[in-house]
């Protein structure tokens, strides 16, 4: 579902993209397509290795190329870190730009205890260290994926459709809403801002330009899973499906709609606050 309200653009959304179109164009003319996926950029090392004496010159453009392929990957944002871009990949932010100018100064880059010798390398190291990120949120306190996985629920088709949901969840809530989320109950308190300002477009948006039913369905779904983990990791429980596809949360002989609860949050308002609902559930629970 997108909104106005969601993390605001920088002046670096526009002019980098346009920068890697520029540099797509010069290596058009020179014979080398690019279409900005990850098996492209060892083109751009030989592209560059052929051009050192424009290097610098090319450096911002290339950065620009090597960045927007990553944030393609990653669903990272440019933003502005003292007065120059950066991209926002999750946990990590990371500069394409003085990579590539480094890579191709110095032929080879360091990066802790990682050395990079080139553009696709660097790309894959990015995105490693983003799936490190959303895993290592994800497990928790949890032995291993494994673990987590069947902590969740015995049906292992539901557990892996509730860890993608959850994954999607840590992601979309980090960089599309500025919110960390590590499954605690206090991390609640960044959902009910993202779900507030969901209902805030739901219900303020003009005319045919509010979220279709198909949209506010799969919202719910992913924030009302991240919910209900938020609950089972506290207070026990398993999640099932019924036939017809409904997912609840069980602890004891209770059973919970975490994803109704957070559809009613988006439609209804701050009167069906999250965080609210999670301290409830100790009385459900008491009977």
């Amino acid at each position: 579902m997108s909104t106005d309200e969601q993390r605001p653009p920088t002046g670096f959304d526009e002019y980098l993209p346009a920068q890697a179109a520029e540099f797509v164009k010069a290596c058009k003319d020179a014979g080398i397509n690019l279409d900005f996926q990850p098996r492209t950029l060892p083109f751009v090392d030989k592209f560059m290795a052929a051009n050192r004496a424009s290097a610098g010159t090319l450096a911002e453009p290339a950065g620009a190329y090597v960045g927007e392929v990553i944030r393609k990957e990653t669903g990272g944002v440019w933003y502005e870190h003292e007065g120059k871009p950066a991209l926002d990949v999750g946990e990590a932010q990371v500069d394409p730009i003085a990579a590539v100018a480094e890579l191709f100064e110095k032929g080879g880059a360091q990066f802790g205890e990682m050395k990079i010798s080139g553009c696709k390398q660097y790309c894959e190291w990015v995105i490693k260290m983003q799936r490190q990120w959303i895993e290592g949120t994800l497990i928790g306190t949890a032995d291993s994926m494994a673990t987590l996985r069947t902590s969740m629920t015995t049906d292992a088709k539901l557990a892996g459709s509730l860890v993608a949901q959850c994954q999607t969840a840590i992601h979309t809530g980090k960089l599309t809403w500025a919110e960390s989320l590590d499954f605690t109950p206090d991390s609640l308190d960044g959902v009910e801002r993202i779900l507030g300002k969901m209902h805030n477009h739901y219900k303020f948006a003009a005319a045919g330009a509010g979220p279709s039913d198909e949209q506010i369905a799969s919202t719910s779904k992913t924030w009302g899973i991240y919910i209900g983990e938020v609950i089972r990791r506290f207070y026990g429980g398993q999640w099932s499906a019924a036939q017809d596809g409904t997912l609840s949360l069980a602890i004891g002989e209770a059973a919970i709609s975490p994803i109704a609860k957070a559809r009613k949050r988006i439609i209804d308002g701050p009167t069906e606050n999250v965080r609210y609902y999670f301290s409830s559930i100790a009385k459900v629970l008491q009977g």
